[in-house]
């Protein structure tokens, strides 16, 4: 919980109880006094000399079913500002973690990443730096081989000359 939240909850709380607290005393006579360097004090007395004073009028006692209503809810107030609080924090904590494990699960990644990156570069040194030559070699001219045609058979006669005269 920060400091606003802790602020907030008790800036609620006092004005809760504000009424409840307000109620209990007797109404008195306050008088605003201001003195010759605009400053500003509150007292139950008259105002000291040299200063000029004016009676601030205050609300009557509360009655009893009043100071009864302003108690319970300042108390439902408490038990709400103490539910929100509760709420807050439970949700502050559910942040919190996710943000953790989201975290671990990048550095996880990360890790494994670096383990590919070194299993890589291990392989890599294994292996020869060129497995070819680096200007290749071309292969001699050579005229291609010739093999000569297989004679073809004579062919038979189909029949023979037939002496015309």
């Amino acid at each position: 919980m920060d400091v606003r939240e802790t602020g907030a909850a008790l800036c609620r709380l006092a004005v809760a109880l504000l009424p409840v607290l307000g109620g209990m005393a007797p109404a008195q006579a306050v008088n605003k006094c201001i003195d010759a360097d605009n400053r500003v004090t509150y007292t139950d007395g008259p105002c000291s000399g040299g200063s000029r004073g004016t009676r601030v009028e205050t609300p009557p006692p509360l009655s009893r079913e009043m100071q009864m209503e302003a108690l319970s809810r300042s108390d439902s107030l408490v038990r709400e500002a103490r539910a929100l609080e509760a709420r807050q924090a439970q949700e502050a904590a559910e942040r919190r973690r996710l943000e953790e494990e989201r975290r671990q699960t990048e550095l996880l990644r990360q890790r494994q990443a670096e383990r590919e990156e070194a299993d890589r570069q291990a392989r890599m040194a294994t292996l020869p730096l060129y497995t070819t030559p680096i200007y290749p070699v071309y292969p001699r001219y050579r005229p291609p081989v010739v093999t000569p045609a297989p004679a073809k058979p004579a062919a038979p006669a189909l029949a023979r000359p037939y002496p015309f005269r």
